[in-house]
């Protein structure tokens, strides 16, 4: 008997379980993205479905009133705070009879409504409770929901209807995509712990001609993140490193709206002297993604600083996640470090990884007429330490 008449092997069945959840969870996202309907089954055995606002289309929405069941709308405690709604946490809430999608994405803060002179017309007061319904909290395959619309970039609001406890089969034959509430809870706890080391090219660059680029793409999903090796860093003492999310505005086209693309730079140049590492992070917008950010932009040209603007679009202050960064780091061999960095919070998550932060090394960018309202925000409530509080 050989290889092609016998039983084939199989992997052992935790990491099939492990691989299965990744791939559903991956298609799951694909889906909310091409704004069909996803289904979401409960741990307790429910299904419910789900469409975000962003990618809905009316057809879909015809298509999830003719179930003939009550539709809710899906929002994030930052949108529901936003709305005026007076409850804590995430909450779903009636949908308003014959909403529209464009009525939809208004209220969920997709589309902006702006005045003449181009701002983006804020609400002056709360929305007329009665209006909206009556919010309930959102339960735990809610949140899931939640979870991945965050994980595709996209908007977090959502079209959602408890369908009750359906059968798998029900389910394809809608040609629904079906992901269980545990599994997206389980890759959203270990997915970016999932790397793989794809490739890597000498490429000098100004600051140092030589430098290893070294691409990082994670399993459970479609971010790939780039390690920077500066020169040659002495790994028998702690290496300097910086993590640096993706900043398209500032680090590609010199945006003077924030200090990205000057503190690259500056990065760049201090590990140019004594060798580092650079790892250049898939995280655009604080993890929003570009969409949401060039929103968030609109939104603070009309007087929200930058927290302020991705909390109406539902998002926290900062939706990043380091754990990448910490698994670039071990694939690199390197677990003792100086992070130049002024946000404490990059310290705490990659101690919690198990990397040992030895030393801080401050970047500070000087504030310029553009962008002083927004290094002030990172500093009075990120949490950001400030130039002046550096000590000698």
């Amino acid at each position: 008997m050989n290889a092609l008449t016998s039983p084939l092997a199989t992997l052992p069945a935790q990491d099939l379980a492990s691989e299965r959840a990744a791939i559903r969870v991956d298609r799951a996202q694909t889906e909310l993205k091409h704004g069909r309907v996803l289904a979401l089954r409960s741990d307790a055995g429910s299904v419910l479905l789900a469409a975000t606002i962003e990618t809905l289309s009316p057809p879909r929405l015809a298509w999830l009133t003719s179930l003939g069941m009550p539709l809710r709308l899906l929002f994030t405690a930052e949108r529901a705070a936003a709305l005026g709604l007076g409850v804590a946490g995430s909450v779903s809430l009636p949908l308003p009879a014959g909403a529209s999608v464009e009525q939809l994405q208004a209220l969920g803060a997709v589309t902006l409504e702006f005045d003449t002179a181009g701002r983006v017309r804020l609400p002056s007061a709360a929305p007329d409770r009665a209006s909206l319904g009556t919010p309930q909290p959102a339960t735990a395959v809610m949140l899931a929901a939640l979870t991945l619309a965050k994980r595709a970039r996209l908007i977090p609001a959502l079209v959602v209807v408890d369908i009750g406890a359906v059968g798998d089969e029900v389910l394809e034959a809608a040609q629904l995509e079906v992901v269980s509430e545990a599994e997206v809870r389980q890759v959203s706890e270990q997915g970016h712990l999932s790397l793989r080391r794809v490739s890597d090219a000498h490429v000098p660059i100004d600051a140092h001609d030589d430098c290893t680029l070294v691409l990082f793409r994670e399993l459970n999903g479609d971010a790939e993140h780039v390690a920077i090796i500066v020169g040659q860093p002495d790994r028998s003492q702690p290496v300097p490193v910086r993590l640096h999310s993706s900043c398209l505005t500032g680090d590609l086209l010199g945006s003077l709206r924030c200090d990205c693309g000057d503190q690259l730079q500056r990065a760049i140049a201090h590990l140019a002297e004594r060798g580092g590492v650079l790892l250049y992070l898939a995280q655009e917008g604080r993890g929003t993604g570009l969409g949401s950010k060039l929103r968030a932009y609109r939104l603070q040209d009309s007087g929200l600083d930058t927290i302020d603007a991705d909390h109406y679009l539902g998002f926290r202050a900062d939706e990043r996640d380091f754990q990448a960064a910490v698994a670039m780091l071990k694939a690199l061999d390197i677990t003792r470090i100086q992070l130049l960095t002024n946000n404490p919070r990059k310290i705490e998550a990659l101690r919690r990884g198990g990397i040992d932060v030895v030393d801080r090394i401050a970047l500070h960018a000087p504030p310029t007429v553009h962008n002083a309202r927004y290094l002030a925000t990172k500093r009075e409530r990120a949490g950001h330490i400030k130039p002046e509080d550096e000590q000698e």
